[in-house]
């Protein structure tokens, strides 16, 4: 009983550091088991994928956060939440840490979505968005910062902007979005006492609120001008069995692209099963 009641208050003492944490790890364990059964857990659960998103998708955007390619992809970025996240947590409260880590995986994923072709999932705009609070912390009193911290934080910061320049496969635009996205929504909500309705917290709030917003109409516009949208979108329903959307995406294509071969050839495909 009294382990029991330990473990009780333990749950009731969780920080949102932990649970969002305990929310990526579950996100992972349940990429595994679809992943088993279909063979793309990561596509069904979320991935940002430019085509399905430019087909409206746009919750991915969002699912992209909390899903990861492999365990030390997984790990790594739990680490960096839990260095990171208890202490942004701590200064800005619970529910502006909250606004900081969603709207910078939020914006990193829409960066990522208008400058990378490829599949993304991760952390990482969120991670880095909490980097971009900590480099608001810096400029709000460097000389407090460096007592409470010294340059480590910083120099991690800019560590990790080096190897993701220098590694392949590293989702850039994703980081260098989520941390820009971090320091901007630092400076919109302000530290955990402070008011959110003040003049220069408005115009960082506007800002931040422009910057989302442009990159997914930006990235939308972009995927939308090639046919690859169609070709692909269509193709991905298809292969799940939703034929009637992959007949509705090819429909919308040809509308665009009415001579384009592909979409005529698997118009037919369809039409004749």
């Amino acid at each position: 009983m009294a382990n029991l009641n330990y473990y009780k208050q333990r749950i009731k003492r969780l920080t949102l550091t932990e649970i969002l944490i305990g929310i990526n790890v579950v996100m992972f364990l349940l990429t595994q088991i679809v992943d088993m059964a279909t063979g793309d857990g990561l596509l069904r659960l979320g991935a940002k994928v430019n085509a399905l998103i430019g087909l409206g998708e746009y919750w991915r955007l969002l699912s992209a956060m909390f899903l990861h390619a492999d365990l030390m992809h997984l790990i790594f970025n739990m680490m960096a939440l839990y260095i990171l996240g208890k202490d942004i947590e701590r200064f800005f409260g619970k529910k502006k840490f909250l606004v900081i880590y969603f709207l910078s995986g939020l914006v990193g994923s829409a960066a990522s979505y208008f400058l990378v072709d490829s599949v993304s999932v991760g952390a990482s705009g969120a991670i880095f968005g909490l980097m971009g609070a900590n480099l608001f912390l810096y400029k709000l009193n460097p000389l407090v910062y460096k007592r409470i911290y010294g340059s480590d934080l910083l120099i991690l910061i800019g560590i990790n902007l080096v190897l993701g320049l220098i590694r392949p496969n590293i989702d850039m635009a994703g980081h260098i979005g989520g941390l820009i996205a971090g320091f901007i929504t630092a400076s919109a909500v302000g530290l955990s006492y402070e008011k959110v309705m003040q003049a220069k917290k408005i115009v960082y709030q506007v800002l931040v609120g422009v910057l989302l917003v442009g990159l997914i109409v930006a990235g939308t516009f972009k995927v939308q001008s090639k046919p690859d949208l169609f070709i692909s979108g269509a193709y991905y329903y298809y292969s799940e069995g939703r034929s009637e959307r992959a007949l509705e995406v090819i429909d919308k294509g040809l509308i665009k692209y009415p001579e384009q071969t592909d979409l005529l050839y698997m118009k037919s495909v369809i039409n004749q099963e």
